[in-house]
């Protein structure tokens, strides 16, 4: 009977943790939703973009403006890359996007961006993760010998 007390006892501070085994499992795993690795531009998402986080990257006296997009629309988040000026070289500058769950990330060159900025470029956008709360998602961008990142949202 001390046993199965004991055993009740676990399984309550386990589901008080944790919530469910369902959250458990989903934490360990990757997440799959149907808008993950899409282009903004998939069922009109960016239509309904605003700019949820926001930071200057400063390179070799020029910025580069770096934004975490959100679709109100679709509940999907991007990361997209703007430079002052344009690239000099190929591959000069690229954006990523993380969701905070299961880390999962996409870079300007993944299929359903847009690609890296090659030089004469001045800008770039992710495919989209699927970001309704409680996953969050960060925008980080990557311009010659620095970088830079949003806060999460």
């Amino acid at each position: 009977m001390k046993k199965i007390v004991l055993c009740f006892s676990l399984l309550a501070a386990f589901l008080v943790a944790f919530g469910s085994l369902d959250s458990l499992t989903s934490r360990a795993s990757a997440e799959t939703h149907s808008y993950d690795g899409k282009s903004p531009y998939y069922n009109n998402c960016a239509d309904s973009a605003v700019t949820k986080k926001s930071v200057k990257i400063n390179a070799n006296g020029a910025t580069a403006n770096l934004e975490l997009k959100f679709s109100t629309t679709c509940k999907t988040a991007w990361a997209k890359i703007t430079l002052s000026r344009p690239a000099k070289a190929d591959g000069e500058a690229t954006a990523l996007v993380v969701r905070s769950t299961d880390n999962k990330q996409y870079h300007c060159a993944s299929p359903g961006g847009n690609g890296e900025i090659n030089k004469g470029q001045t800008t770039c956008y992710t495919p989209m993760v699927y970001d309704l709360d409680p996953r969050k998602a960060k925008a980080v961008g990557y311009w010659p010998y620095t970088a830079g990142e949003t806060d999460w949202y």
